[in-house]
C-alpha cells in the first residue's frame, strides 16, 4: 500500500466513533467552558446545526487559519514530512480542506490530493462552539504520554480564535486504543476523532459539497538520487526532463520553492510516486503539495 495510505490510516481516528463522541461534547457543553465560567458570554448550543447562541471571533482571511488537525512526526520516509497534509483545515473564509481517498496501489500519485467545500459561518461557530466548551481554547495542557509507543506521531490541534492562538499537541494519542487515556489526553482524542465526521458534528445543512481541491501555487522540495537507487525498482521508474521554461533550478530546492501552478501545467497532476526530473546531468526525486492557507512562505 502507498506510504501516505499507511500512515494516514495509522493516524486518523475511526469515523464511526464521532457518533458516540457526540453526547461526550454535548456534556462538555453543559459544563461550559472554565475560562468563562465567571464571565457572562455563555457556552454556545452545539447541538448539530443549531443556530449559535454568541459570535466566537475568528480570522477571516483566505490565507488563515482558523482550525487545523494534522499528525506530525513518527517514523516516515523522506519527504513525507514536507508534503504531509492536515487531517482537516478551516481556512478564515470558510473553506474546509480535507484529504481524498488515496488509491491503494503504487505508485499513486505524486500530489497528495485533497476535497474542499466551504462552511457557513452557523457551521463555523458551532465548531468553534464544541472546541470552546472542551475547554481546547486556551492554553494546552500537557499531554503527558504513559504509552511508551515508540515512532509515533503527534496529533496536533491548531485553533485560532477569540484573539488568541492555541497549539494542542499529544504524542501517540489514542495508540493504546480510546479506553486507554483519560483526563485532558481523553478529551483532546474525543474531539479530535470528532472532528471526523463535519456533517454529525455541525449539522449537513451548514456545509456544501466536497469538491477536488486545485491548487493554484505548489511548494516543493528536491533531493539529488544517485543512479543506483533507480536500478531494481518494480515498476521500472519513469525519468522525465525539468521544463527548460520553469524558472526553478532544483540543485537549490533542497528545503523548499514555491512555483505557480500555471508554470508547470499538468507536470505534477500527471507525475507518480515513481516519477523523477532530470535537470541537466542530475536526477532528482520531489516531494511536492498544494500550497494551503497557512503553509509557510518558503
Amino acid at each position: 500500500r502507498p506510504i501516505r495510505s499507511v500512515q494516514r490510516d495509522m493516524n486518523r481516528r475511526s469515523f464511526l466513533s464521532a457518533v458516540a463522541i457526540a453526547p461526550v461534547l454535548a456534556a462538555l457543553a453543559a459544563c461550559g467552558d472554565p475560562d468563562l465560567a465567571s464571565g457572562t458570554d455563555p457556552a454556545p448550543d452545539t447541538t448539530p446545526g443549531s443556530p449559535p447562541t454568541t459570535t466566537i471571533a475568528h480570522p477571516t482571511g483566505a490565507d488563515e487559519v482558523v482550525l487545523k488537525l494534522s499528525y506530525e512526526g513518527g517514523f516516515v520516509p523522506a519527504g513525507y514530512a514536507f508534503v504531509n497534509t492536515p487531517t482537516l483545515l478551516v481556512s478564515g473564509d470558510g473553506r474546509v480542506f480535507t484529504p481524498a481517498l488515496v488509491p491503494a496501489i503504487f505508485p499513486g500519485p505524486l500530489l497528495p490530493a485533497l476535497f474542499v467545500r466551504r462552511i457557513s459561518q452557523d457551521g463555523m461557530q458551532a465548531l468553534l462552539g464544541i472546541v470552546r466548551a472542551a475547554g481546547l481554547m486556551a492554553p494546552p495542557p500537557e499531554y503527558a504520554d504513559l504509552h511508551n509507543v515508540s515512532d509515533a506521531a503527534n496529533t496536533v490541534l491548531t485553533i485560532d480564535a477569540a484573539g488568541a492562538s492555541f497549539v494542542h499537541s499529544a504524542y501517540a494519542l489514542g495508540m493504546g486504543g480510546s479506553g486507554s487515556e483519560t483526563g485532558v489526553r481523553r478529551t483532546l482524542l474525543d474531539v479530535t476523532t470528532a472532528l471526523g465526521d463535519l456533517e454529525t458534528l455541525v449539522g449537513e445543512a451548514t456545509l456544501e459539497p466536497d469538491a477536488a481541491f486545485v491548487a493554484t501555487a505548489y511548494r516543493l522540495q528536491a533531493r539529488a538520487v544517485d543512479p543506483t537507487e533507480l536500478s531494481g525498482q518494480d515498476p521500472a521508474p519513469t525519468i522525465v526532463d525539468w521544463p527548460a521554461g520553469v524558472a526553478v533550478v532544483l540543485a537549490d530546492a533542497t528545503e523548499c520553492v514555491r512555483i505557480d501552478a500555471a508554470a508547470v501545467g499538468s507536470l505534477f497532476i500527471d507525475a507518480k510516486q515513481n516519477t523523477y526530473f532530470k535537470q541537466g546531468d542530475v536526477v532528482y526525486q520531489l516531494a511536492v503539495a498544494g500550497v494551503l492557507p497557512g503553509d509557510p512562505v518558503c
